[in-house]
């Protein structure tokens, strides 16, 4: 059976979007929101659970394929730091100016979110509300590690984890586009296009950008995925002092503790030179050149390509049959079919059936 990371289960799989990536498929099948709290009015509220306010949770915020599950790893093996993968489920249903949805809502939502389901392990309390249980969820990993401070990774609407958390902190990370690009078509299987693999990269960009403008100086941390992997030491001390904790060994020994990551390693940065074929190349910087070039990364040398709109339309074509064809090979034609028509008539109850029934067979075949 084919395996496949936590947190990068194919778009396909639940989605039917030509250009979407994991975290979008989740985001078909969300309900809408119901009535919504600010979150400045549950934080004057106070909690009403006994948990204690998680103040200052630390986010790395960054494209997916770019790193992030390393720089977990090594954090959550820091005897002071715990850090949780992606924690779409908290932000998903939360808008971009802080409204939260009706708590009953949500966790109805839970029951068939697939990250919720695949890897987190917390309690649902019934008698939170909603920011209460997502403060709650953080609260049961810090005192499960019984370490000092908390965070995880998010891939997706940075924006709104500062609605909830006003004085979090937050760590960018970012790699070569055309990296994450590869990773996702010749690592992950997920895209056949270039220009909707390297688009991942550019909407997490431009999402860091909107976040980035609204923080102070010393409340985040840029860093990339090249120094990581080149002075990975080096790059955790800068983290950990930000973090306000001193760097320890320990960080560095998460690949003997059952993970299947091994230490990062410099010949997995640049590999789009070799592995992307010369007109990938071109499709994928004619996507995302201007943010490259600000984000310090140099172009290749191959000739400027111009993608009109024929050939978006082109592109949308052939990516939507190619997961057709992935998800129909995951799942069979009958449950595929199931999900596509259960969420186009807006059939919720049925819809969150099938993608249970979906999460049947994916989560078992996740690496862990």
């Amino acid at each position: 059976m084919t395996f496949f990371c936590i947190g990068y289960l194919s778009p396909l799989l639940l989605s039917f979007a030509p250009n979407l990536g994991f975290i979008d498929m989740v985001k078909q099948g969300a309900s809408p929101r119901l009535t919504a709290t600010s979150a400045v009015d549950t934080l004057t509220r106070g909690l009403s659970t006994q948990r204690p306010l998680v103040k200052s949770p630390f986010f790395i915020c960054c494209s997916g394929r770019s790193g992030s599950t390393h720089l977990r790893l090594m954090l959550d093996h820091h005897p002071q730091l715990s850090c949780v993968d992606e924690v779409g489920y908290i932000t998903e249903l939360v808008s971009d100016d802080g409204d939260m949805p009706d708590v009953a809502t949500y966790r109805q939502w839970l029951e068939s979110d697939f990250i919720f389901q695949s890897c987190c392990d917390f309690t649902i309390d019934p008698d939170l509300d909603f920011y209460e249980l997502v403060n709650d969820f953080l609260c049961q990993q810090k005192d499960c590690s019984n370490k000092q401070a908390v965070g995880a990774i998010s891939h997706f609407d940075f924006i709104r984890l500062l609605k909830l958390w006003p004085d979090a902190r937050f760590i960018h990370m970012v790699r070569d586009g055309r990296d994450v690009a590869y990773s996702w078509m010749k690592e992950m299987h997920l895209f056949e296009n270039p220009w909707f693999a390297a688009e991942k990269w550019r909407e997490a960009e431009q999402a860091w950008e909107r976040l980035a403008q609204r923080l102070p100086e010393g409340q985040y941390l840029e860093i990339t995925y090249e120094d990581m992997v080149n002075d990975t030491v080096g790059t955790l001390t800068e983290v950990c002092q930000f973090l306000g904790v001193d760097y320890d060994a320990e960080m560095l020994k998460f690949s003997k503790a059952g993970s299947y990551f091994t230490l990062p390693d410099p010949k997995f940065s640049g590999l789009w030179r070799s592995h992307l074929s010369p007109w990938e190349i071109q499709v994928a910087e004619a996507n995302i050149s201007d943010l490259l070039i600000d984000r310090g990364y140099r172009l290749s040398e191959l000739p400027r390509l111009t993608v009109s709109s024929l050939d978006l339309k082109r592109f949308k074509l052939v990516e939507k049959v190619f997961m057709w064809r992935q998800r129909i090979g995951f799942f069979g034609l009958r449950l595929s079919a199931a999900e596509y028509f259960s969420r186009r008539l807006g059939l919720q109850g049925w819809h969150r059936r099938v993608k249970q029934n979906m999460h049947a067979i994916s989560i078992p075949a996740l690496k862990r």
